[in-house]
């Protein structure tokens, strides 16, 4: 690649972010380098060839709801939406570890009443756990600013409707799924922005699950790219940000190659930020990041002879099993075996763990919540982990999350832990993306503004 390549625009980092903020430059007419120093696209949203159980694995299981209207965009401009298909409601099929069973679905009634029947239905649940809980959303629905639940917990905020172990598992199957959190954990705002976004709007929490690869559904940005003169280089990565007192200038790789581009956009975790531009990470301005503490994921997959869920995806009732994803079903696999992912979030207890360990402590869980499972043979299996998959959005961090803008003119961040209002999240990254590049241009359109009326005052 020639190092003396000048762009209009250079990305850094190649997860969802950063192909959003990629994409978006591009459809500004702005000839864009994106650098990502792995082998794919998808960052914590990517996927890799499996030898040991076949086809395309996941780093972790992932899944996007019709209420993540920035991510579906993205997914339709790279053309790859129908590989992550969304029902046309929300249903669920929800288990416990004792044989009992229930689905979580839409009527067909106005919101926020279309969840109440299912809800109703939910066996788990007493006559006074339903009342909390329509205590609960008429409080939800009442709320006129988030922003100012973020000091207290989300179950602290729920008072009765959130206390109990009943009640607390109901608000951690969707707190703990989309927040990495536990009610008792996660800031109110955040819970309470999910609930309401998510659960009550109608048709906002119909479920999509990819279908192939995280990181298939970002590749043909390499093409988006490309047809508008940039390019997408993979295995590359950026060592410093090249800038002066005057603004950013461009990038200088891990191998000494520089890139020139009056924009640059970072996109990546916070300690992205701090290898390629350590100066900027530590400003005042964006000192605050440097408290968010951060949350696990984990994913045990399993390979089995024969079919053993219920339904292709499915929820655990109090269960450390949480969530269960056919694989082999979803992708389309051919053939009798089945590939389970059990996906644990929050999963602080299990991180540090060998993974014999994980393996052995879920495995009962996974006999009682699916019983097929006693009886078929365990062909293969695998326990992915990211130990700092999410920002931990406890109560107080609001604050803490920046914006894009930083203090270097050209230069703008992105990704699911800066200010997007959305939880950490897929559709958190691209929104990320695009508010990165919005950010650049009106920022040249103030540049543009005073070099006019500096001209004409001279």
């Amino acid at each position: 690649m020639n190092g003396n390549n000048t762009y209009d625009c250079i990305v850094v980092g190649g997860g969802v972010a950063g192909v959003a903020a990629a994409v978006a430059a591009t459809d500004r007419g702005w000839r864009t380098l994106l650098l990502e120093r792995g082998r794919v696209l998808g960052g914590m949203a990517r996927s890799f060839p499996d030898e040991r159980l076949g086809g395309e694995m996941d780093c972790g299981q992932h899944v996007l709801m019709s209420c993540c209207t920035e991510y579906r965009a993205l997914l339709r401009r790279l053309g790859t939406a129908h590989l992550a298909p969304l029902q046309d409601r929300l249903d669920v099929v929800v288990v416990d570890e004792h044989g009992r069973r229930a689905r979580l679905r839409e009527a067909a009634l106005p919101a926020p009443l279309h969840l109440l029947p299912s809800l109703a239905r939910l066996p788990w649940l007493t006559t006074a756990d339903r009342a909390a809980m329509g205590v609960a959303v008429a409080r939800l629905g009442a709320v006129r600013d988030l922003d100012a639940l973020d000091a207290q917990s989300f179950a602290a905020w729920l008072g009765a409707a959130g206390q109990g172990a009943t009640r607390r598992a109901m608000w951690d199957l969707v707190t703990v799924a989309t927040c990495n959190l536990g009610a008792t954990e996660v800031s109110a705002a955040v819970g309470a922005f999910v609930m309401r976004e998510g659960f009550l709007k109608r048709r906002a929490a119909a479920v999509g699950i990819p279908a192939a690869g995280l990181s298939r559904l970002l590749d043909p940005a390499h093409a988006a790219l490309a047809r508008r003169g940039g390019r997408l280089c993979v295995g590359v990565a950026v060592d410093s940000l090249l800038h002066d007192g005057g603004g950013v200038e461009g990038v200088r790789t891990t191998e000494g190659a520089e890139h020139r581009a009056p924009r640059v956009v970072v996109a990546g975790p916070p300690p992205l930020l701090a290898r390629v531009a350590p100066e900027v990470a530590a400003h005042p301005s964006l000192a605050g990041y440097q408290l968010l503490t951060t949350s696990p994921i984990l994913n045990l997959q399993l390979r089995f002879d024969r079919p053993v869920l219920d339904a292709p995806f499915l929820a655990v009732w109090d269960s450390p099993l949480q969530w269960l994803f056919s694989r082999s079903r979803l992708h389309g696999e051919p053939g009798p075996a089945e590939t389970v992912a059990c996906s644990l979030s929050a999963a602080t207890d299990l991180a540090a763990l060998p993974a014999e360990e994980v393996r052995d402590r879920l495995l009962p869980h996974l006999h009682r919540a699916q019983p097929r499972t006693r009886d078929a043979r365990l062909l293969g299996w695998r326990v992915t982990r990211e130990r700092d998959a999410t920002a931990a959005l406890r109560p107080g961090t609001a604050a803490l999350r920046p914006g894009p803008s930083t203090p270097v003119p050209g230069l703008a961040i992105a990704g699911a832990w800066t200010a997007t209002g959305w939880p950490i999240t897929m559709e958190s990254a691209a929104r990320s993306g695009r508010a990165a590049v919005e950010h650049l241009a009106a920022e040249h359109r103030a540049t543009r503004v005073q070099l006019a009326a500096l001209a004409a005052s001279a």
